[in-house]
C-alpha cells in the first residue's frame, strides 16, 4: 500500500530533495508540493486520502510551526511531519520538543538522508493508520484486536505456561505471544524457539512501531503463533520503557487479532504500562495460602498505583485438584474477587511437556481447559457485536410498522392542526399555555435528579469510607489476635481497633462514630458511620464489614 505525502515547503532545494527520496521509495509517493500554509489547506481538501504532510518550518516566511498547528487542528488524523534547519542531537531534540507542542509526529533534518526520511515517514504512517483504523473501529463498536495481560500473583504459580496455552487457544494464524517478564522471561525455552532479537531491540525506537518491525522482530512457533521474546540477557531488560511498551501494545492491537502478553509477578514501568493498557487482565494464583496473600497484596498495589482497578482484573486458580483445602470459595473470600476460571493440575503427563519443550504438541487436561477458557473470552468480546448488529428493525420491518402506525399519526395530526385552528380563530398560540405549564415541572424534575446524585455520590464516600476502616480493623485483629492466653476477648486488642478504625475515617465520619458503631469480633469487624443528608434533620447509615485473616 502507497502513503500519499504532501509537502509544503518554499525551498526548491528541499522539494528537489526529497522528490528524489520518494522516486526512491516503493512505500510513499508525493502527492504534491505547495509553498505555503493556504495551499495546504486546499491541497487537502482536493486529496483527502493524503496521510502525511511534511511542513518546512520556513514555510510562510518562517511561520511553518503555526501552519503545521492549523493542518493538524484541520485533519487531526494526518501525520505531521516538520523539516527542520538542525545538526546533532541536542538540536534535533529541541526542534522535536518545539514541532511535538504544535502538534508534529516526528522531524527530519534539511539534509537527512534516504533512510533517515523514510525510516521516520514509516513510522508516522503507521500511527496515522493505526489512528485511523482505532476510529473506524470503534465506530463499528469495536476494537481492532484484544490485548490480553497475564501476570503472577507470585513466582511460580504457573503464568509463563498459562499464557503459552492461552495464546495457542486464540485465533489460529493471528495470534502474538509477548514475554515481558524481562529478566526471567522463559517462554523461548517452553517453545524451544533459539532467538537474536528481542522485545528490548524495539525499545530504542522512535515514535510509533510499525508492523513491519514487529514482524522483524517476531518469531514463528508451531500452531501459527508469533512470539515476540524477553532478551536472553537479563540485565538488558532495564533498557525498557513505558513510552516503549505503550507502542508495543498498540502495535499489537492493530497488527494480531489476538495479543497475550506475559508480565511476569515483578512490578515496574513497562510491566505497568501493558497492565493499564491492556483490555483484559489476568492474575493468576494458587490453591495454597502464600500465593493469595499475594494475589490479594497484588490487587491492593495495583489499586494504589492507580494501574488497575481490582474489578477489571480476573481472578485464574491454576493447578487445581479434588485434594485441596483451599476451595475456590475460600479463595474468593480471601482475595475478593471471584475466580473466572480455574486450570487443573497437570500431573505427570504435563510435567513432561514441560520439560521436554513439547507443550504445543502434547494435549492434556490443562490444554483443554484454558482452551474452553480462551474460547468463552473470545465470544464474551464478540457477542457484543453481533448483539448490536441485530438490535434494530428489518427494512421490512420498519416498513410494516410504519405503516401501522401511520393512521394513528395522521388522526393526531388532524387533531393538532383543528386545535391550531380553533387557536388562531381566538388570538391564541396553542403551545404557550402548554410550555408554561411544563416548563417548571422540568425544572423541579432537574433538580430532584440533581439531589439525589449528590446524595448519592455522599452515600457511596461513606460506604467505602466504612469498607476501608472494617479492613485496616480486620487487618488489626489479624496482627494482635482476639483471645489471650485463657481463651478471653482482649480488651486492649477491641480498644486498639477501635483507634485504628477511627484514624482510617475521614474527619467529617470520625467524629459521629461511637464505640457501639464499632463490632469486633473474633472473625469480622464491622463499622456503622452516619451519611449527612441534604434533608435538614435526616441521616443515613452505611455499612460494612471485614472479614479477619491472620497471618502465619
Amino acid at each position: 500500500m502507497v502513503t500519499k505525502v504532501l509537502l509544503a515547503t518554499p525551498s526548491h532545494e528541499v522539494r528537489d530533495h526529497l522528490g528524489h527520496v520518494f522516486a526512491e521509495s516503493d512505500g510513499f509517493e508525493l502527492a504534491a508540493a505547495v509553498s505555503d500554509g493556504a495551499g495546504v489547506l486546499t491541497a487537502l481538501d482536493r486529496q483527502p486520502d493524503v496521510e502525511i504532510v511534511v511542513v518546512d518550518e520556513a514555510a510562510d516566511d518562517g511561520r511553518g510551526h503555526a501552519v503545521a498547528r492549523s493542518v493538524g487542528l484541520a485533519t487531526p488524523l494526518t501525520g505531521i511531519v516538520m523539516v527542520v534547519d538542525a545538526h546533532g542531537p541536542a538540536e534535533m531534540s529541541r526542534a522535536m520538543a518545539a514541532a511535538m507542542e504544535v502538534g508534529a509526529r516526528s522531524v527530519i533534518a534539511r539534509n537527512a538522508g534516504l533512510e533517515e526520511v523514510l525510516t521516520r515517514l514509516e513510522a508516522v504512517a503507521s500511527w496515522s493508520t493505526m489512528a485511523r483504523a482505532s476510529i473506524a473501529a470503534e465506530r463499528n463498536g469495536g476494537r481492532a484486536g484484544q490485548v490480553v495481560a497475564i501476570a503472577g500473583a507470585k513466582g511460580g504459580v504457573g503464568t509463563s505456561v498459562l499464557a503459552l496455552l492461552l495464546a495457542r487457544a486464540g485465533r489460529s494464524g493471528d495470534t502474538t505471544l509477548v514475554d515481558l517478564d524481562l529478566g526471567a522471561g522463559d517462554l523461548t525455552a517452553y517453545t524451544g524457539v533459539r532467538t537474536r532479537r528481542s522485545i528490548v531491540d524495539l525499545a530504542a525506537v522512535e515514535g510509533d512501531v510499525t508492523g513491519r518491525m514487529l514482524r522483524e522482530t517476531t518469531y514463528e512457533v508451531q500452531g501459527g503463533l508469533r512470539i515476540l521474546p524477553a532478551p536472553s540477557e537479563g540485565e538488558r531488560g532495564e533498557d525498557m520503557t513505558s513510552v516503549a511498551t505503550r507502542s508495543i501494545v498498540s502495535a499489537l492491537r492493530f497488527e494480531s487479532g489476538l495479543a497475550v502478553i506475559d508480565v511476569g509477578t515483578h512490578l515496574d514501568e513497562p510491566r505497568a504500562t501493558a497492565l493499564e493498557f491492556a483490555d483484559r487482565v489476568l492474575l493468576v494464583t494458587t490453591p495454597d495460602l502464600p500465593a493469595l496473600r499475594a494475589a490479594r497484596r497484588s490487587l491492593a498495589q495495583w489499586d494504589r498505583l492507580a494501574i488497575r482497578r481490582p474489578a477489571a482484573v480476573e481472578l485464574v486458580l491454576n493447578r487445581r485438584t479434588p485434594r485441596d483445602e483451599v476451595t475456590p470459595a475460600l479463595v474468593e473470600r480471601i482475595v475478593e474477587r471471584p475466580v473466572a476460571f480455574t486450570v487443573p493440575d497437570g500431573g505427570t503427563a504435563f510435567s513432561g511437556a514441560v520439560n521436554t519443550a513439547t507443550l504445543l504438541e502434547t494435549p492434556t487436561p490443562v490444554h483443554t481447559a484454558v482452551a474452553k477458557a480462551g474460547a468463552a473470552a473470545i465470544r464474551r468480546e464478540e457477542a457484543p457485536a453481533q448483539e448490536g448488529a441485530s438490535d434494530g428493525p428489518t427494512e421490512v420491518e420498519a416498513l410494516v410498522t410504519e405503516s401501522a402506525r401511520r393512521p394513528g399519526r395522521d388522526k393526531a395530526a388532524a387533531r393538532r392542526r383543528a386545535g391550531a385552528e380553533r387557536a388562531d380563530r381566538a388570538g391564541a398560540d396553542p403551545e404557550a399555555g402548554q410550555s408554561t405549564v411544563e416548563l417548571p415541572v422540568v425544572i423541579l424534575v432537574a433538580l430532584m435528579v440533581i439531589l439525589l446524585c449528590v446524595q448519592g455520590i455522599g452515600w457511596a464516600s461513606g460506604l467505602l469510607a466504612a469498607q476501608a476502616a472494617a479492613q485496616e480493623g480486620a487487618r488489626t485483629v489479624g496482627v494482635l489476635g482476639y483471645y489471650d492466653a485463657d481463651g478471653d476477648p482482649r480488651e486492649e486488642v477491641v480498644e486498639q481497633v477501635r483507634d485504628d478504625v477511627r484514624d482510617r475515617l475521614p474527619d467529617a465520619l470520625r467524629e459521629a462514630v461511637a464505640d457501639s458503631d464499632i463490632e469486633v469480633l473474633p472473625d469480622t469487624v464491622s463499622v456503622d458511620v452516619t451519611v449527612s443528608t441534604i434533608l435538614p434533620g435526616v441521616d443515613l447509615s452505611a455499612s460494612s464489614s471485614a472479614t479477619v485473616f491472620r497471618e502465619g
